[in-house]
């Protein structure tokens, strides 16, 4: 493979903390994803990968649905649903608001929203929804939060909703509602708004990525649908219904979804601001429930707590959990590595030991759906063995 232009691998100056350096190896990366468009897994993807700060593979091939038509080409400007990986940036935002003092990992939620109690919910804290660990995984009624009428029936909504078991004493995904409850929690605390204004002063803006937003982009902007549906929408109010959903409903390019875990793998400071202080991010990269998890293994039994940080999926030293392997993980054993997964079209994941971070996105859901996790943990692999052998020093 030929190396990338400068075109193609120039990040904007500005403190940005991630810069363009020339690919040393990424035949494998990139034959391993044109068969997958090839074959007919996915019709079109992105892949932006760096190490120690530099990109050092970019590709955006194949096609995606847009406004424009299904048969849209991916372009390094294309926009991406994000889905869950929106959880691993709405947590660094809710961090960051930790540290401020505008709200405490330990609080009960109804100290925050009075209203928010009954059901078993008065033990909620912050931390339990941050974890999974809160017992409302999927409260009946929670659904579109793009408007404000929208989020107002979904507070009602969590506030009605019962636990499903002891908050803490498991974890079980919370595909939607842990994330929105903490961000209704801060909209309280500071006044403002929307969660996207205070993701975009928080974090966006400071790190440059003006792509990223959990509101409905302009309809002029080149959002992709995924997964792709049986007709073209008419709006991107339309098509993108998760939009505002703090636990699902970020979209950007890839190039700045990425920033957020160089962001990580830059002990919280981005170019010579800091954004996170290092002992917020130790915590937030700590596994919650390493305790329960060890007693349980050292009892023979199956955990019942997954390796969740404040957010992000922690590997850890232990034995594979099932969601390591959905999360893109792949064969990689060092105990540090982090990210998350949006549905069956992204992974965002990043290794402190060897300073790599990847992001890729399918434009559609992998067809046949057992073809989902090899395709993940393929990419994951190959872009770990090619920029492997790449020194800091390299330009």
């Amino acid at each position: 493979m030929t190396s990338l232009s400068r075109r193609e691998l120039f990040m904007a100056a500005g403190g940005a903390a991630l810069a363009s350096g020339a690919i040393e190896s990424g035949d494998p990366v990139l034959a391993f994803i044109e068969q997958g468009i090839a074959d007919g897994t996915y019709p079109g993807c992105a892949i932006v990968a760096s190490r120690h700060g530099r990109i050092r593979i970019e590709r955006h091939l194949g096609t995606c649905m847009t406004l424009m038509g299904p048969r849209t080409r991916v372009t390094s400007r294309t926009m991406h649903a994000l889905y869950s990986y929106s959880k691993l940036v709405s947590a660094t935002v809710i961090v960051m608001l930790q540290e401020q003092g505008v709200i405490a990992y330990d609080m009960p939620v109804r100290t925050y929203i009075p209203e928010f109690a009954g059901g078993g919910k008065d033990g909620i804290t912050v931390r339990h929804l941050m974890t999974h660990a809160a017992g409302i995984p999927n409260p009946p009624g929670l659904g579109m939060v793009r408007t404000p009428d929208e989020w107002r029936k979904g507070v009602e909504a969590v506030c009605a909703a019962e636990v499903e078991w002891e908050p803490g004493t498991r974890t079980a995904y919370h595909g939607i509602s842990g994330l929105f409850v903490v961000a209704e929690a801060i909209l309280r605390k500071t006044g403002e708004r929307s969660w996207d204004a205070i993701c975009r002063r928080m974090l966006f803006d400071p790190i440059g990525a003006k792509s990223l937003t959990f509101s409905a982009p302009p309809d002029s902007a080149p959002l992709a649908f995924t997964p792709q549906p049986k007709e073209t929408p008419k709006s991107h109010f339309e098509g993108a219904g998760f939009a505002g959903h703090p636990s699902g409903g970020c979209m950007g390019t890839a190039r700045d979804a990425l920033k957020v875990l160089q962001l990580h793998l830059n002990r919280g400071k981005w170019g010579s601001r800091r954004l996170i202080s290092e002992a917020a991010l130790d915590d937030m990269h700590r596994i919650q429930y390493s305790r329960q998890i060890a007693v349980a293994r050292a009892a023979g039994r199956e955990p019942a707590h997954e390796t969740w940080g404040l957010g992000p999926l922690i590997r850890g030293d232990g034995p594979k959990q099932g969601g390591h392997d959905w999360f893109g993980f792949g064969s990689r054993s060092s105990p540090a590595i982090f990210g998350h997964a949006g549905i069956d079209t992204v992974i965002g994941v990043a290794d402190p030991q060897t300073q790599i971070a990847l992001m890729f996105m399918a434009t559609d859901s992998p067809k046949p759906p057992e073809k989902t996790v090899p395709l993940r943990n393929g990419v994951t692999d190959r872009v770990f063995e090619a920029l492997g052998q790449v020194s800091s020093a390299t330009t």
